[in-house]
């Protein structure tokens, strides 16, 4: 009986990913500030039905290479498991100085990349142009 042989194949390495420096994550801070504030207006403006689950925060945090929108829910129900929970609904993944991969949470619980390679301007207008991308008040 013949012996099998087996065929390795080189794979390649993972990339690298980049380094955000503390510099960059300010200028993405700032750059969304107004945004932020905008949206936090809003919430005030909205009547919280004291009976369901509302949103009481709109923030942004970072995580490795990774900005994110943030919203943080109340519940008053009585059948709550928790009083407070976050719900991360926009991601920009850093590539480099101010390019950016932009991605928003879907309702089947996988993030969607919506644009490759994006500016924090360009990123901007598609958050204010598409509701898909702004916050639940």
């Amino acid at each position: 009986m013949a012996k099998k042989r087996m065929l390795w194949i080189l794979s390649q390495s993972k990339a690298i990913k980049p380094r955000v420096t503390d510099e960059q994550k300010e200028v993405v801070n700032i750059f969304f500030e107004p945004l932020i504030a905008n949206y936090k207006t809003q919430l005030q403006q909205v009547d919280n039905c004291k009976e369901g689950t509302y949103t009481i925060d709109i923030y942004s945090k970072w995580y490795q290479h990774y900005f994110y929108l943030c919203e943080k829910y109340k519940s008053e129900n009585p059948n709550r498991i928790v009083d407070e929970y976050e719900r991360k609904y926009l991601r920009l993944e850093f590539i480099s100085e101010n390019n950016f991969n932009f991605s928003y949470y879907r309702h089947t619980g996988a993030w969607h990349l919506v644009a490759e390679n994006c500016s924090l301007e360009t990123c901007l207008q598609m958050i204010n142009e598409n509701g898909n991308f702004q916050p639940l008040l």
